[in-house]
């Protein structure tokens, strides 16, 4: 069997040009932000053991590309970032002691399917055992306000917020364990469970999660459409075993206010994961285009063993924001050596105008030069210009600007 050259397998992809340009700079972007707030960088290996993303029981799990090497050990691409990150940072000896830990990288993903939102690559901070909630919860809100301000207004950037750990407070008060109360949410989303026996008469009976479903759809139901200013006091009033989870949501959407971050607020347990605890989000564009999501994924990092009593992580899609960010168009100089001009000053030329800032293409031996100029691309971005006798004797080059005829500048070559 044979395969097209250019083909490749389901869920991978090639970027190239502009396309490719894109995904540098917000892979850029995302990096410079976070290790501003002082994530420390990291870059994962592109294949580790298959039993790692299998023991996470993450979403990647049925769609990793595994295989056995020559000495028959079962290997994976990488499937999942946030997974690769803690490897990494468990690797790297930060998860010792139970001291907190910071990690960002920006991940390219194998799966035979992908989520468009989730992308080719996935930009991907973690906090690790950090002691104080609200300053996990309040250094992802201010990271991605700076990630918003960097993409600008017209990608009209939002956070919807749910706090689960409102399932947490009411299934205790209905003698639920935070695993049983997921459970049941689970088996509502997916139908009813099956059908169980009679329990014996020495053991006593389960809680029924029925008590801790209707209080969930109650609160769903009152928090639908109410301004997020209010939410916090309806539902601590509706459910008084709520008040401390309400007390942090509320700080949390007044520094988003005064940060100036668009957020909206609801109690959606449809959607409610299982393996996410504490105040979780979704980031949108304006158009409703999901960006990434956020939150606490302490009841599954628990399972690792690795020195983990708390995560959080968020991350996003660097496709949607590569397509989202302004990403500046470098100036560009096509540079024309024309056969009078000398090798050595064609190249101090090019040299000098790198030095100035501008990107070179270099084009060393142009054939029909009024063809090739037509080739630069009309943009205000580019321009051209030729190098020969008359510029390595007057020390000045020339740029003509290929969108608008007649604008040019005039570039001193003589070594500053």
């Amino acid at each position: 069997m044979s395969y097209a050259f250019e083909a490749l397998p389901r869920g991978f992809s090639d970027l190239v040009g502009e396309e490719a340009a894109q995904g540098v700079w917000a892979e850029s972007m995302f990096r410079s932000v976070t290790r501003s707030f002082g994530f420390a960088p990291v870059t994962v290996a592109p294949v580790g053991y298959a039993e790692t993303f299998e023991q996470f029981g993450s979403a990647a799990t049925g769609r990793i590309f595994a295989f056995e090497d020559l000495s028959g050990r079962r290997l994976a691409l990488t499937a999942d970032s946030l997974v690769a990150v803690l490897r990494a940072l468990a690797g790297s000896g930060r998860l010792t002691g139970g001291a907190s830990a910071l990690g960002a990288a920006c991940v390219p993903i194998a799966r035979y399917r992908r989520k468009r939102h989730r992308g080719w690559s996935q930009a991907v901070a973690v906090i690790c055992n950090e002691g104080d909630e609200l300053a996990a919860d309040l250094t992802l809100l201010r990271l991605w306000a700076e990630l918003f301000e960097v993409l600008g207004p017209a990608a009209g950037g939002r956070l919807e917020y749910c706090d689960y750990g409102v399932l947490d407070a009411i299934a205790a008060d209905e003698g639920l364990s935070p695993a049983a109360a997921r459970n049941a949410l689970h088996h509502r989303r997916r139908g009813p469970a099956p059908e169980a026996g009679e329990p014996r008469a020495a053991e006593p009976a389960p809680p029924s999660p029925a008590g801790f479903l209707r209080r969930l759809d109650r609160l769903s139901e009152l928090c639908r459409g109410l301004p997020p200013r209010e939410a916090p006091d309806r539902v601590a009033a509706a459910e008084p075993v709520t008040g401390e989870r309400m007390a942090h949501l509320r700080t949390v959407l007044a520094i988003a206010h005064e940060l100036g971050v668009r957020v909206e607020f609801a109690l959606d347990w449809e959607h409610a994961p299982e393996y996410q605890a504490g105040l979780c989000f979704l980031a949108r564009t304006g158009d409703g285009r999901t960006l990434g999501d956020g939150g606490g994924y302490h009841h599954m990092v628990r399972t690792l063993d690795i020195g983990l009593s708390s995560c959080w992580s968020t991350s996003a899609s660097v496709n949607l924001l590569a397509e989202l960010g302004p990403v500046p168009d470098a100036e560009c100089v096509h540079l024309m050596r024309m056969p009078s001009a000398d090798l050595r000053t064609f190249m101090a030329v090019a040299r000098r105008l790198r030095g100035a800032g501008y990107d070179v293409l270099e084009h060393w031996q142009p054939r029909r030069l009024g063809r090739q100029l037509r080739r630069v691309p009309a943009r205000p971005s580019q321009w051209f210009a030729l190098v020969g006798e008359k510029e390595a004797a007057s020390g000045r080059l020339t740029l003509q600007n290929a969108a608008a005829t007649g604008v040019t500048r005039d570039l001193d070559l003589n070594p500053v």
